[in-house]
């Protein structure tokens, strides 16, 4: 469920190191409107997709899980010039429903699923902080075991949070920007058609979770 150590061949932006990066689990303290020192996040996290499969129908699925993301040094120790890079480094997340059986997202080892925080360029933004934007682009395999499918996207799926207000955002809703409906591809035959979609994701970055949750995986990056 780990992202490789060999460079993956598809790179959605800038890699971010992990060497001699710190873990941050639970009780770690963060500090609004301050850009933190890097580290590695273990986060929980949520989600409602909607896939589309034809021939089968269209379902909506919770998912609970994780993701570990990795942070960049901030460009600036100024909150509102302050950008912030990320790469996701694990994810897993599990959800199920009767027509579709048990679900699990995993990421996709061909690719760097990479993003950034910054402050969004505003003319009109008014005196005092100002909240940052996150995006990250991300590259999963959606592991269907019911229908026989390893999924995988070949276009990046965009997760977007906006008001952000300290780093990482813990707690803070988001929302994957898809137009109408973003391809999933059999793992097997990626240049064929695809065979599903996801037509709509909303997530919640969820808050630091104990080191116990991730196991032998935690100790795979950083210190």
């Amino acid at each position: 469920m780990s992202a490789p150590t060999q460079r993956p061949s598809v790179v959605y932006g800038r890699p971010v190191t992990t060497d001699g990066v710190r873990n941050l689990y639970s009780g770690t303290h963060v500090t609004p409107w301050t850009p933190p020192a890097p580290g590695i996040d273990n986060l929980g996290i949520t989600s409602i997709d909607t896939f589309a499969v034809p021939g089968i129908g269209e379902y909506t699925v919770p998912f609970d899980g994780y993701v570990r993301v990795v942070r960049s040094q901030p460009t600036s120790q100024e909150w509102s010039k302050a950008e912030v890079y990320t790469n996701l480094i694990e994810m897993k997340m599990e959800g199920s429903c009767e027509e579709l059986g048990h679900i699990t997202v995993t990421l996709n080892p061909e690719c760097l699923s990479t993003g950034q925080i910054r402050t969004p360029f505003d003319p009109y933004a008014g005196e005092g902080p100002a909240a940052k934007a996150c995006r990250m682009a991300v590259g999963a395999i959606f592991h269907m075991p019911k229908l026989g499918l390893r999924l995988a996207n070949k276009e990046p799926i965009i997760l977007t949070i906006d008001d952000v207000r300290q780093i990482p955002p813990a707690g803070s809703p988001g929302k994957g920007q898809i137009y109408r409906m973003l391809p999933l591809h059999d793992l097997e035959r990626m240049d064929d058609s695809p065979v599903a979609y996801v037509t709509s994701l909303r997530f919640t970055m969820g808050g630091y979770l104990p080191e116990e949750r991730f196991g032998e995986s935690a100790k795979e990056f950083g210190k």
